[in-house]
């Protein structure tokens, strides 16, 4: 092989490893698509690279800005830097592009919520949870409210809404039954604590959690716990 003709193979090696490299390039990075983006943001959060999991769903939100879910990384991801007016106008983003969605829609308002808590936005946060309890509402509006009301420093109007959700709730849906003993254990109020456990070890004789959050109270549970106790919705 003469001078020449190594030189010619040796500059045609160079050029191929540098389009291979060039390509490799672009499949990491600007070839990845909305979705991949996505789901290397929601890993980024999970592991707590929250700054990296934000530029993630930005670029996500750029190539996609019509995606729901997208947004509503997207306000997680700020949420998760404590961003939270940026997260509240992604996730409002998100829930016009997805009001109605069964799975979705409760997990952008449950995040909504928390971006107006933490801006001290008391008014407009009260008005946002009333505003999702009026017509048709589930459980889990009802629990939404009793949360910020009980964090924002109204245990009557918490109560109520607590009282609201279990009287709502499927027979076997423990939730708020947890919920309301979590709150009455935060205001010290054990005995009502207690009465909701018990209710709901009665509607779910085999949920551990329950089991365990009876046991620090000093109470084992068993056959003499599963008669009805009081319906804790019924308490004032």
């Amino acid at each position: 092989m003469t001078l020449r003709e190594s030189t010619r193979n040796h500059a045609r090696l160079t050029t191929l490893l540098y389009g291979v490299c060039l390509c490799l390039l672009l499949i990491t990075t600007g070839c990845q698509t909305a979705v991949d983006l996505r789901h290397d943001a929601v890993l980024a959060m999970n592991r707590g690279q929250n700054d990296l999991a934000l530029q993630k769903m930005t670029r996500a939100v750029e190539k996609d800005p019509s995606s729901a879910r997208n947004q509503f990384q997207l306000g997680r991801a700020n949420l998760a830097l404590d961003r939270n007016i940026q997260a509240q106008y992604a996730l409002e983003q998100a829930y016009a592009l997805s009001p109605n969605d069964p799975e979705l829609t409760p997990d952008i308002l449950d995040h909504l919520a928390e971006a107006l808590f933490r801006q001290d936005r008391y008014e407009n946060l009260f008005a946002f949870l009333g505003k999702h309890v009026e017509g048709i509402a589930t459980t889990r509006d009802y629990l939404r409210q009793a949360k910020y009301m009980a964090k924002a420093g109204d245990p009557d109007a918490a109560r109520l809404a607590f009282s609201k959700a279990a009287y709502f709730a499927d027979k076997s849906d423990t939730e708020p039954y947890i919920a309301i003993a979590d709150f009455y254990t935060s205001i010290g109020d054990q005995p009502n604590a207690v009465t909701a456990l018990r209710y709901a070890n009665y509607v779910d004789p085999g949920n551990l959690d329950v089991a365990e959050r009876l046991r620090r109270f000093g109470i084992v549970p068993g056959p003499t716990i599963t008669k009805a106790p009081p319906k804790p919705e019924l308490l004032r």
